[in-house]
């Protein structure tokens, strides 16, 4: 008898790269915080720049005033401040995108919106160093544009853009037409496939 990956259950990924389930609800070990200084890392035992005083900052403690509706957005999102600190971008922007999908389980639709912003942000930096996965992030930050309203800008960004690869002009197709509705709901890579 065969087994299904658990990975699998509930859809493919979301457009953002949000895994499926159950991996997508795994969220909350992704992260270690260690409880005396309160640091954050996957882990962490990692090495930062970070120091006591840091840890204690307003910004840090008080996640630059932002009113995050659960605890795992905000571990998320200091997670991303530690990142910035340290001058690495890549992981910023995971860490702040991870703090969007935290804020969506939580229907924190305005606090979801500005992480989005800043993973969009942190994504044009990394494409103008030549980030190794290009087309993926540049995909990435398509569907961060139209997730967060961004409607006119990303299809005027992303109007001509062709990728090597079929189901990527797919996908981008699929994100243009829904940014022309004025859509900004989420989508998952099956949503796309089976409109193909």
């Amino acid at each position: 008898m065969a087994l299904a990956s658990t990975n699998n259950l509930g859809g493919g990924p979301d457009l953002d790269l949000r895994p499926a389930e159950m991996m997508r609800s795994t969220m909350n070990v992704w992260l270690q915080r260690c409880p005396k200084c309160g640091y954050i890392s996957e882990d962490v035992s990692d090495l930062s720049r970070v120091d006591r005083e840091w840890l204690n900052s307003d910004k840090y403690r008080n996640c630059d005033g932002i009113p995050f509706v659960s605890d795992l957005s905000k571990e998320f999102y200091k997670y991303y401040l530690i990142n910035m600190f340290d001058n690495n971008i890549e992981d910023a922007f995971f860490a702040v995108l991870h703090a969007a999908w935290s804020c969506d389980d939580d229907a924190d639709i305005v606090n979801a919106k500005h992480c989005r912003e800043l993973a969009i942000e942190l994504a044009t930096r990394l494409l103008d160093k030549g980030y190794e996965n290009e087309d993926s992030l540049k995909l990435t930050r398509a569907d961060l544009m139209r997730r967060s309203g961004q409607f006119e800008k990303m299809i005027s960004m992303y109007e001509t853009v062709e990728f090597d690869e079929e189901l990527l002009n797919q996908i981008l197709k699929f994100e243009i037409e829904k940014a022309s509705k004025k859509d900004s709901s989420c989508y998952r890579v099956e949503d796309v496939v089976g409109n193909c």
